[in-house]
Parts: structure tokens; sequence; C-alpha cells
């Protein structure tokens, strides 16, 4: 009867190692199926070692052998508890599991292998929102060293501009010489098309408007009010790749890891409320964010520092004490 419902067995496929040991059917005929999917040998084997966990507390909890057809919403749920409450797993990993259930479930349902998806009703779990990645200061000075030793105006102002406003690596390379507005005490640059196709300016800092006046300066009076801003050896830059390559190579150099120009925004935004810890109209403004729900993650204080506010607190106690 097997056989008869396997229409892919008898192919060969080169990943046949998460199948050890031994998976109850129809299990191996879903990896199978994902690996002539195209599917990477390390997506396979993680998602053998999630219905490998399912199947091995099944048989605990129940006293039962694995059958895909007799699994009801009732045990996916007694697995998420049991995953949660008495093993501690981090809530991303059960969520993990719980994908992998979800998805070969829909596979054997359409199969024919199971009547109905038990999983189809299991909320994954509510997960904290994660803080932006942003530079230390010891990060961000450490990147800008290597910039300025690089000694390239362009690449100087490119990396002032993301770090001084914060602006999309999208909204940089639409830059043109008219956007940029320098005077002796003030600066900004517009952006003509932000998210939802929003218009804004944002101020422009002395070290910033200093970036850019050098850049703007080697290049002499060549562009127009319409010319793109950023250039290269083979013309203007458009593609964000080239702008995380030049911030890849800087963070390298800087011995700092995962820095991208997303990265930057996110510095931007952290220094900016550290400088102005109740303006997030402010910071919305400057981003482009049309709601304040989106930077009140920025607000969010770390374990770190939660730590340091506790001990705040015991020395003030300590303090009304003597």
């Amino acid at each position: 009867m097997e056989e008869q419902r396997n229409p892919r067995k008898g192919r060969k496929s080169g990943k046949t190692n998460w199948a050890r040991p031994a998976l109850p059917t129809p299990i191996p005929e879903w990896l199978v199926y994902l690996d002539q999917e195209g599917k990477s040998g390390r997506t396979i084997q993680t998602y053998a070692e999630d219905l490998r966990d399912f199947v091995q507390w099944y048989t605990v909890a129940y006293g039962d052998e694995f059958d895909a057809p007799a699994i009801i919403p009732r045990d996916i749920e007694d697995y998420k508890a049991h995953t949660q409450t008495v093993r501690r797993a981090a809530p991303r990993t059960i969520n993990h599991r719980l994908a992998a259930l979800s998805q070969f479930f829909k596979w054997a349902t359409g199969q024919g292998m199971a009547q109905r998806d038990p999983t189809a009703g299991v909320r994954a779990l509510r997960l904290p929102p994660r803080r932006p990645k942003a530079l230390t200061p010891q990060e961000e000075r450490r990147l800008r060293r290597e910039v300025y030793r690089a000694d390239d105006l362009r690449d100087v102002a490119i990396v002032e501009v993301l770090l001084g406003t914060g602006i999309r690596v999208g909204e940089l390379l639409d830059l043109t010489r008219g956007d940029i507005v320098l005077n002796d005490r003030s600066g900004a640059l517009i952006v003509r098309r932000g998210k939802g196709g929003q218009p804004r300016r944002v101020p422009l800092r002395a070290d910033v408007r200093k970036a850019l006046d050098d850049y703007l300066g080697s290049l002499g009076e060549e562009l127009d009010t319409d010319s793109p801003l950023w250039h290269g050896i083979r013309g203007p830059l458009t593609n964000p790749s080239g702008i995380n390559r030049l911030i890849g190579k800087y963070a390298e150099a800087a011995k700092t890891d995962g820095v991208t120009p997303h990265s930057l925004r996110h510095t931007f935004a952290t220094r900016y409320l550290e400088a102005n810890p109740d303006d997030l109209r402010g910071l919305a403004a400057l981003l482009g964010h049309a709601s304040l729900n989106t930077v009140m993650i920025y607000t969010e204080p770390s374990e770190d520092e939660l730590r340091k506010r506790m001990e705040r607190m015991t020395l003030a106690d300590s303090h009304q004490a003597t």
C-alpha cells in the first residue's frame, strides 16, 4: 500500500544521511521531496531533526508509535507546551519546530497521507521585538578611523551621511547634486521620494556638511543639479550591493562584524535618542516613518542597560539609608 502512495519512490537522492536514525513513514518521503525541490542539505537536516524531536516526544508522552493521520491539534498544543514549560526552549526554537511540523503536515495532507493538518490552528509564540543592531561608540569610532585612513573623499562622505542622517541606502543612491543644500552654518539633504513616496528634508550636522563639501569640491563644477551625487570609476553608483561592499570593507578593517548600511541607520537613531530621549516624533520625521510605533523599538532598554539601572537603584537606596 505504501508503495502505491509514494510516486517518488525509487529516485535516488544525494542527501540520505538526514533519514538516520530511521524516521517513521511518511517523514522520509517528505524529506526526499524537499531534496528534489532543491532545498539545501542543511535545511533538510534541520527539518529532519525537528520532526525527529516531535516523534520522540510523541512516543514517550503517549506510549504509541507515530502515525501521521492520527495526530490531532491537541497533540501539537501539548508538544508546544512541553517544549516551552518543561524543556524551557527558546521561543524562536519552538516556532521553528512548529513551522517544520506545519510544512510536513501541509505536504502530507496534499499527498493524501493525512486527512487534516493538525497544526492549522496552533499559533506560534509571540516573539519580543528585536532591538535593531547599532554600533557601540567604540565600534563607530573604529569604523570612522578606517574610512578616514583610506583618504577617499567619496567614501568618507557616504559614511558620514549614513551615520549623520539615518537615511536608507535607496534614498542615499537617489540623491542628486541639487538635493544637497550647504550654507556656512547650516545645511540639509532632501529625500525626494522616501518610504511611501513621501519627501522629507533632513538637517545636516557640521561634520556631515564638511564631508559633503570636501567631496563636492573634488568633483569640481561637473555636476548639474540633476546629476547623481555618487560616482565611481564606471559612472554613477546605482546598486545597493556596492554600498554594502563599501561598508563591509571598512567594517572588516575596523574588526567590527555584521556592519551594514542599515546598521548605520540604527546607529543614527540610537545616538539621536541618547541625546534627545523624549523626541520620538523628531526621530520618526528624520527617519521617514509615519508612525511612532516604528521608532518605539529604539526605546526598549537592553539587558545591560536594565542591569545598570538596577545597580543605580541599589546605590540610591544605600545613600538614603546613610
